[in-house]
């Protein structure tokens, strides 16, 4: 059992998260919820598994055939760009013993396992079994690929492994208006840096989602840019936070968001926008692999010189990150340690809180 808090800073009682009416009462959340493996598979079963998740960028996948593979919490799926040019996404796992049919990225006509050399198209059906024909009441139609939900949202596939998710486009309507303008369907992938991550995930959201840190870690950069003072969660409805980063002295303002529960996104505005999306393949309580994506727009993606900036922008300020990540890490194991007051600037870590909580306590024993 977690400890929950009240709208009263001095109140505590039983639930599953720390949570509050009132972000100006808000905590931080209790050390269990870092690093208890039992936390973590509650999130998958109550969190991951019925969210929306972006795997790819759909000019990843431009021809009939395309494929990308991702393994999303434990299930081994495949999003691929069948023959009419529809985006699909199924169940990598073979129908016949288990074996996984592909790996990586490429380009197929079918999938063939490699184990028994069954196919299947790129609309899921089983199209060959080998020597299965005397098999008693086999039948190549009740072997599909199961397929799973998949939407494409401003340039993002996103996927999810409940056959009954909720339509993700219409939840984040108002991001829509917000990114749109700025030409987030168009950008481009100008390159991908990749970091082992041994820490809890949701120390990188909270790490990603407040700017308060500009004026420790970042002193040296985004503090002179984007200082901590000015920034603020943006008042807006879905399951998502937004936090605005005003800029000074004709530099670039910029957005980061969450998009629940796992997609963080940061968008530079101007001329040509530019961002970045950290892909978190979540593995463990305590680890997972982070994709950065360096996003631009078509005119800028393909110069060097940028290409060059971005990725030494993007590896100094995460190399910060890291460190900071790492200690937070470290310091929810002191037994000592509880959880701290939020600041003004860290509204947008309280409305995740409250998304967590709405997943994982339904019936609301935890909501004050």
């Amino acid at each position: 059992m977690y400890t929950a808090m009240t709208s009263n800073p001095n109140e505590r009682r039983s639930g599953p998260l720390p949570i509050c009416s009132d972000a100006r009462h808000a905590h931080a959340l209790s050390r269990e919820c870092y690093i208890d493996p039992d936390f973590f598979a509650l999130e998958i079963e109550h969190v991951m598994k019925p969210g929306w998740h972006a795997v790819a960028r759909a000019g990843q996948l431009p021809d009939a055939g395309d494929y990308h593979c991702v393994d999303l919490f434990g299930e081994p799926i495949v999003v691929v760009r069948d023959d009419s040019g529809r985006l699909r996404s199924y169940s990598r796992v073979c129908r016949h013993r288990a074996f996984p049919i592909v790996e990586g990225d490429g380009n197929t006509r079918r999938f063939v396992c490699p184990y028994h050399r069954w196919s299947y198209d790129l609309q899921g059906a089983l199209k060959t079994a080998p020597l299965m024909e005397d098999v008693d009441g086999f039948e190549r139609k009740d072997c599909r690929l199961p397929e799973l939900p998949l939407e494409q949202w401003l340039g993002f596939v996103f996927v999810s492994l409940d056959p009954n998710a909720k339509p993700l486009a219409p939840q984040l309507a108002p991001l829509v208006d917000l990114f749109g303008p700025q030409r987030m369907a168009d950008l481009e992938t100008v390159d991908t840096l990749v970091y082992d991550s041994p820490w809890n995930w949701k120390v990188m959201v909270d790490n990603f989602m407040e700017s308060y840190h500009h004026l420790g870690i970042h002193s040296d950069n985004l503090q002179h840019t984007n200082p901590a003072k000015g920034t603020f969660a943006m008042d807006l409805d879905g399951p998502f936070a937004v936090l605005e980063n005003p800029a000074v002295d004709g530099e670039l303002p910029f957005w980061v968001a969450q998009i629940f529960p796992t997609m963080l996104l940061a968008l530079f505005r101007g001329d040509s926008p530019m961002g970045t999306w950290y892909e978190m393949k979540i593995d463990r309580h305590d680890h997972f692999e982070l994709h950065i994506h360096l996003l631009a727009a078509p005119e800028i993606a393909n110069n060097e010189d940028f290409a060059n900036f971005f990725r030494t922008s993007a590896r100094e300020i995460h190399a910060q990150d890291i460190a900071m990540c790492e200690g937070v890490q470290k310091g929810l194991h002191s037994e000592l340690w509880q959880p701290g007051r939020l600041s003004q600037q860290e509204k947008a870590l309280w409305l995740f809180q409250r998304y967590l909580a709405n997943r994982l306590d339904p019936a609301g024993l935890s909501r004050s």
